[in-house]
């Protein structure tokens, strides 16, 4: 019997091996982290068209292995070809460098307050994981690795919020990232482009009600997600999830700030230096202060080891907080994730500020 190969196996990964499992079929699995019973070395070219099926992961970077003519040559699936062909939902795709998370998290929450509908891909569910749902919409967040492998897009109704420079690392460059993002869109789908000014909110309205008939007397308020633009308390703000100098400087202009920003973070992913105006002193702290602080240009900038630092010299110059924290920049060395590390700067916060 023939088996498949799953490249990667992180969340989308192990849904991959779940719904093989169900399914009864045999697989192995290459990731580079892991080895084991179902884990194995990369395959040479040659043995990978013995494989019944390749399931390729979002974050797998395909040309580390293999060059662009035996790409070509080879079929790859991901999990949303299954999902597009198997589940009947109406599908909508979410799409954008900033507030996707957020956009998505508004409109599942108008249709569930009007018909029904789930969050899938990128943030919350797995979309193997809910192939046979029975909402009517599902509201599939993509990113810019999840397009790029996308053999065909087969979305209903098609969202962007934004494209600015981003994962350009994985990508090469930006015009690549671009075109990535692009693919969400199809001859067959409408396509919503968001303002660069519009409330994300009033953009999920707009989406929504193009869509079901709304009354908005009747709907009730709506949730935001942590780390965005999120108040810890008063004069205080916890943007943690701004992972690149895009949602930083949109942050700053949104907000009109003038206060204390702080930043850390790994620049590496940055492509070129960023300027930051607005606020009255920038700090930088964590592992990677010295490049953070020689890819910024800004002349109002201390530097510190740590967040403790930072908030015990902050507190000793104002008696009322006027805080930002929009690291600007991915996690890196100094916590896991960017959830980790806002909900690390809401303790630190409470510590300092809690009075």
């Amino acid at each position: 019997m023939k088996k498949s190969l799953i490249l990667g196996y992180g969340i989308t990964g192990k849904s991959f091996a779940n719904y093989l499992t169900k399914k009864k079929l045999n697989f192995e699995i290459y990731d580079k982290n892991l080895r084991g019973k179902k884990f194995i070395a990369f395959p040479e070219y040659n043995n990978l068209k013995r494989y019944e099926n390749i399931y390729v992961s979002p974050g797998f970077k395909l040309t580390d292995h293999l060059s662009e003519i035996e790409i070509c040559s080879l079929e790859f699936l991901t999990d949303l070809d299954i999902f597009f062909k198997q589940n009947k939902s109406y599908k909508i795709g979410v799409t954008g460098t900033n507030g996707k998370s957020s956009l998505a998290y508004y409109l599942e929450q108008i249709l569930n307050q009007v018909s029904s509908g789930i969050i899938v891909g990128n943030f919350g569910n797995p979309a193997l994981d809910f192939l046979h749902h029975k909402k009517k919409y599902s509201i599939i967040e993509l990113s810019s690795f999840q397009l790029e492998k996308l053999n065909k897009s087969f979305l209903d109704l098609s969202i962007v919020t934004n494209i600015s420079p981003d994962h350009l690392d994985f990508h090469g460059n930006y015009e690549n990232y671009k075109k990535a993002k692009l693919k969400i869109c199809n001859n067959e789908a409408k396509t919503f482009f968001a303002n660069n000014d519009i409330c994300l909110k009033e953009f999920a309205f707009e989406v929504a009600s193009s869509l079901e008939k709304i009354d908005y007397k009747t709907l009730s308020s709506l949730n935001d997600l942590p780390h965005r633009l999120e108040v810890v308390v008063p004069g205080i703000i916890n943007d943690s999830k701004s992972t690149n100098s895009a949602s930083l400087l949109y942050a700053i202009k949104k907000l009109n700030f003038d206060g204390n920003l702080i930043i850390c973070g790994d620049p590496t992913k940055e492509p070129k230096s960023f300027e930051i105006l607005g606020p009255q002193q920038v700090y930088i702290f964590g592992k990677h202060r010295n490049e953070l602080k020689d890819k910024i240009k800004c002349s109002r900038a201390k530097i510190f080891s740590n967040l403790d630092l930072v908030l015990h010299d902050i507190k000793q110059g104002d008696i009322k907080p006027n805080i930002l924290f929009s690291p600007g920049n991915s996690s890196g060395e100094d916590f896991k994730n960017f959830e980790d590390r806002g909900n690390f700067f809401k303790d630190k916060v409470l510590k300092y500020f809690s009075d």
